[in-house]
């Protein structure tokens, strides 16, 4: 079987993800297929949702 160089690395490896958008309040990258939630025209990530909005009663 002929080797070529770099093919295994290329067949095997993902391809690099770009972000889709970015959290307004922390501004960490969301992705394509991530929740994102859109409270008074912020966009908010889970976490700071989360942390902002959420409340235990």
């Amino acid at each position: 079987m002929e080797h070529i160089p770099g093919y295994d690395e290329w067949k095997t490896t993902p391809p690099e993800q770009v972000p889709a958008t970015y959290c307004d309040c922390c501004g960490c990258e969301v992705y394509e297929g991530d929740y994102i939630y859109t409270i008074d025209g912020e966009r908010l990530c889970e976490d700071c949702l989360n942390a902002n909005y959420r409340r235990v009663v």
